[in-house]
Parts: C-alpha cells; sequence; structure tokens
C-alpha cells in the first residue's frame, strides 16, 4: 500500500511551527525529477524492511530557507551558500530536522507504514530502470513551490 502524504497545510504549519515564519510555498507544479537540478538534495522514506517507501526532494533555494531558517542562520551566509550551489552540512542536518519532523505526520496517518527518513544528500536522477526509477512516476506527488529570498524554491514530498 503506498503511503499517504499528509496535506500541504499541515507541512506548512509544521514548517511554520519550527522555522518561526510561513514558507512562502504552495501546491503547484514541481521540477521534472528526470533533470539534474544541482543543489538538490533528496531523503529517503525507508520501510522497516528498509524498502523505500517515500521521499522528499528539495531544491537549492528551499533548503537554504528551510534548513537555514530553522538553525537562525544569517541570509547573508545563507545567500553566500546560494552563490556556490550547495548548502553547508549544518544546514542540512536543519533539513534533515524538518524532514524528521515531515515523517513523523506520515507515520501517524492511519494505514501508513512505519517511515524512517535517511539523512538529506544531494539527489542524482536515477538510471531508467534502476529500483530508485520509480520517482518519475510515483503513485502520489505534491509540490510545494514559491518565491524565497534565494530565488524560485520548491519542496516535493513522494510516495512510492
Amino acid at each position: 500500500m503506498p503511503l499517504t502524504l499528509p496535506e500541504p497545510k499541515a507541512v506548512l504549519d509544521l514548517m511554520e511551527m519550527f522555522i518561526g515564519d510561513r514558507p512562502p510555498l504552495a501546491p503547484n507544479m514541481g521540477p521534472d525529477l528526470a533533470r539534474s537540478s544541482y543543489g538538490t538534495y533528496v531523503c529517503w522514506l525507508k520501510g522497516r524492511d528498509g524498502s523505500v517507501q517515500g521521499a522528499f526532494l528539495v531544491d537549492l533555494a528551499a533548503s537554504l530557507y528551510i534548513g537555514g531558517g530553522l538553525i537562525m542562520m544569517p541570509e547573508p551566509a545563507l545567500m553566500d551558500m546560494f552563490k556556490t550551489g550547495e548548502a553547508s552540512e549544518i544546514v542540512l542536518d536543519g533539513l534533515s530536522e524538518i524532514f524528521n519532523n515531515i515523517r513523523g505526520q506520515l507515520n501517524r496517518i492511519d494505514l501508513n507504514p512505519h517511515v524512517s527518513p535517511t539523512d538529506a544528500a544531494p539527489y542524482q536522477p536515477p538510471a531508467e530502470g534502476s529500483d530508485e526509477a520509480w520517482v518519475f512516476t510515483p503513485n502520489k506527488r505534491v509540490d510545494l513551490c514559491g518565491m524565497t529570498a534565494f530565488g524560485p524554491g520548491t519542496l516535493t514530498l513522494l510516495s512510492r
């Protein structure tokens, strides 16, 4: 049974609680996951048996906004990371903490399998036919998109 994804409002409410501001994200059409976008990060959601049940993907702008917001990093430092094209480990740690809490929402939905998140890591589009190629045609998908201080940002939630 595929994961039931949380409602976008629940995800945004959770992020607002942690970063202090309502993220400027709303449901919209997200990126083509078959194309590599430097600075995109993925968190795989694994079941008790280690199988991948879902994923969270986030581009650099949203990573800096969400992860940097959690750790209250000054915007100029985050802008420097945006210019270099990658988030620091501490920002990724903050992002992973947010992902862990979104995962908690998944685990509270009736009939969802219990999942655990991996740490946020750079995303590389999987090869066609690989075990991860399901991300191109997920069972369910929620894209939250909007303009951040670092440009357009997107957070994508996927269910296998």
